[in-house]
């Protein structure tokens, strides 16, 4: 066991704490806890991501101890597979793309619309633990190599259902991510819907020429790197876009929620 599994566990036997315990506190199913407090490379476990750790060291009261062992264990390549996979996948991509049933992706989200989704996705957390991820997050795109294009479809409403200065602002961003002819955005019109998409995912295009993916649940991210799986995700993606609107009209649309 490494030395953050062994420090994930030490924490939750001081705080007097069940997996199960934090399991309920954090929002995740008690397999999760385990996992991260486990590391069997015969096994593809799903780890805690920073934002995980974050509100992990703040209920084991770890002032900030848990986050640095995290971010060293990150810089050294001491880090089990399952917790580098998407900050290497994005290293290794030269083109990602996102599709989300319900909200804007993370990665292209701005700090406002940031806090307004995860309020609303984490109500139990105080506002500290919400500064602390929005910046977390808010951080992710500038992480990408230089040359990551991006694709994003996801639904219109996912902009609508924010308060009205919050979607003008996440309208005005996105619209200057795509000036940088980086980012490619589809809007879902809100009478569509995107059948078969039940969980955000991840389709990374390599500089290998090789593809992989990732699925997010509750319990971390999961690496898809079978051909099955990707061919499955590739056919979500193409019905996603099928239903959504062209680049132009997209354009059209955000354009019009800045007003």
């Amino acid at each position: 066991m490494g030395e953050l599994q062994r420090e994930l566990r030490r924490l939750r036997n001081v705080r007097g704490l069940s997996q199960t315990q934090v399991a309920r506190e954090l929002g995740f199913v008690p397999s999760a806890v385990s996992n991260w407090e486990s590391e069997n490379p015969k096994q593809k476990r799903s780890g805690p991501k920073r934002e995980t750790i974050e509100r992990l060291d703040a209920l084991y009261d770890a002032r900030g101890a848990l986050v640095k062992l995290w971010e060293a264990h990150a810089r050294n390549g001491e880090t089990p597979v399952w917790l580098r996979t998407d900050k290497q996948l994005s290293e290794r991509a030269s083109a990602i793309e996102i599709v989300t049933p319900t909200v804007v992706p993370g990665l292209l989200q701005c700090p406002s619309y940031a806090r307004f989704a995860l309020r609303e996705g984490r109500p139990n957390d105080s506002m500290d633990v919400i500064d602390q991820l929005v910046a977390v997050r808010c951080r992710q795109l500038e992480q990408l190599s230089a040359g990551t294009r991006v694709s994003a479809t996801f639904p219109e409403l996912g902009i609508l259902a924010a308060p009205e200065p919050t979607r003008r602002e996440q309208a005005a961003h996105l619209l200057a991510l795509i000036d940088t002819g980086r980012i490619t955005v589809h809007l879902v019109p809100r009478d569509d819907v995107l059948a078969g998409v039940t969980s955000p995912f991840q389709i990374y295009r390599l500089h290998d020429g090789t593809r992989a993916a990732t699925i997010d649940h509750t319990n971390g991210s999961i690496l898809v790197n079978e051909s099955p799986g990707i061919t499955r995700l590739n056919e979500l993606a193409r019905s996603a876009l099928g239903n959504a609107a062209s680049r132009h009209e997209s354009l059209r649309r955000l354009k019009e929620m800045t007003t």
